[in-house]
């Protein structure tokens, strides 16, 4: 029986340290209301506001299944162009596994705005944003296989051999982007197009101990709103994001019911590519909006997750002190 219980410890905190390499593969945070978390989906977002500033917040719990589920908080403020001019910050914070890895990264954003048309309602801004990003775990919880006593079990006395050049480390982050959409709200359609790169600078990855880097993370997403009718919106939306070796591709589409001129539901869903299938639902009142989303897990690893996902919930609020112009079009989520 001892051996049986050593053998389970051994296989669950083997599966602890699969999914802290996951993270230390230099695979980036992410959130499945991607568009509920502009600054950190595309810089160039910043500004991108029918209103005079916005903040947001976004919470994620993934794999509750697990005993060490991945905690994903961010939160980011931004304000409408001045002079085409936007600013803006962002900060997003993780922790994962049993060996508490924490991913930390805490940005300012700004953006430049170019409009044309007749009326100024077709626009392209570009966005550049600057930080940090901090990495740390606790070594001291890491097992190994040669600390089990194939009599006792578990033994923390037993030296691991095992070393690594840092537990902690603090780099800068540079990010750019680039995105289109066309604002005026008397049409029937309106597109919306955007692309980043984020870790321009290529930060070293110092854990590893050598001249191993971050890679760069491309992201590609779009979408159109598409005015069904007076009380109905929809807008199908998609996303592409590639780093390093992986990649995540996301589709789908949510409508916008309009209730009345302060109140709007929200529903809609997204499939993310073999790995999950994401369900959607909202609520817009005035001048916030409430979101909340749930994945439910449809790739391999759905054995050990129970097919559980990620409850993920978001909030935002648009303030309106003022007329700065035009109120145009933008993407909800």
């Amino acid at each position: 029986m001892k051996i049986l219980s050593a053998l389970k410890i051994y296989v669950a905190v083997l599966v602890s340290l699969l999914f802290t390499a996951k993270s230390f593969a230099q695979t980036d945070p992410h959130f499945s209301q991607y568009y509920a978390n502009p600054l950190y989906l595309n810089p160039a977002l910043t500004g991108v506001i029918d209103g005079d500033y916005r903040a947001t917040v976004n919470f994620k719990q993934q794999w509750s299944a697990l005993n060490s589920s991945f905690l994903t908080g961010g939160a980011s403020f931004d304000m409408a162009p001045k002079k085409n001019f936007a600013f803006g910050a962002t900060i997003l914070n993780q922790r994962a596994g049993e060996l508490d890895f924490n991913y930390l990264s805490a940005l300012v954003s700004g953006s430049y705005r170019l409009r044309f048309g007749a009326e100024g309602l077709q626009m392209v801004s570009f966005g550049l944003q600057a930080g940090i990003i901090n990495r740390s775990f606790d070594f001291s919880q890491a097992r190994f296989g040669n600390q089990f006593n194939p009599i006792t079990g578990y033994d923390g006395g037993m030296m691991s051999g095992e070393t690594l050049s840092s537990q902690s480390s603090l780099v800068p982050d540079v990010n750019a982007g680039i995105m289109f959409f066309d604002g005026d709200p008397n049409r029937n359609i309106n597109v919306f197009l955007g692309a980043s790169a984020a870790h321009l600078t290529r930060p070293m990855d110092r854990f590893s101990g050598t001249n191993s880097r971050v890679p760069v993370r491309f992201t590609g997403h779009g979408g159109a709103r598409i005015r069904a009718s007076e009380l109905l919106d929809i807008v199908p939306n998609a996303l592409f994001m590639y780093q390093g070796n992986t990649n995540e591709v996301s589709l789908g589409a949510y409508a916008q019911l309009n209730v009345n001129p302060s109140a709007n539901i929200l529903f809609g869903g997204n499939y993310r590519i073999k790995d999950a299938a994401i369900a959607f639902v909202g609520l817009q009142l005035k001048n916030m909006v409430f979101g909340l989303s749930y994945d439910v897990n449809t790739s391999s690893f759905n054995r050990a997750s129970n097919s559980n996902g990620g409850l993920e919930l978001s909030i935002s609020l648009i303030g309106r002190n003022g007329i700065i112009g035009p109120n145009f079009f933008c993407p909800r989520l």
